[in-house]
């Protein structure tokens, strides 16, 4: 990444400071995580945030995915229907982070099954 990409990708995070945080258990293969990963890439609209990608444990026992956006619950409506469509995430838990110009923040946690 040279330096100009790294000015682009930092005023990028400042613009999208919300975060969407979901926290899952086990899943079978990294083909199902990768499949989450495409969905959410491809279809988050820009002017709403993006998708940073996944982190998982080596033994499949769990993971998360990472998104940012301008407001975290608006981002979230557009990833739920998305997220719905998979097994593995649904026990999974949601967390909202609403960052504030000052530097703090609020959070909002919830269960992925109980807003079907």
């Amino acid at each position: 990444m040279n330096s100009e990409e790294l000015f682009l990708f930092d005023k990028k995070i400042s613009e999208n400071r919300d975060e969407v945080i979901v926290s899952f258990g086990p899943f079978k293969s990294l083909k199902n995580i990768h499949e989450v990963d495409m969905m959410l890439f491809e279809k988050i609209p820009e002017d709403i945030g993006s998708y940073d990608g996944h982190e998982v444990n080596d033994n499949n026992t769990d993971g998360r995915l990472f998104a940012f956006g301008k407001n975290a619950e608006d981002l979230f409506k557009i990833m739920k229907p998305m997220l719905l469509k998979f097994d593995f995430l649904q026990n999974a838990n949601v967390y909202l982070r609403f960052n504030k110009e000052d530097g703090s923040y609020s959070e909002l946690e919830l269960k992925l099954k109980d807003l079907e």
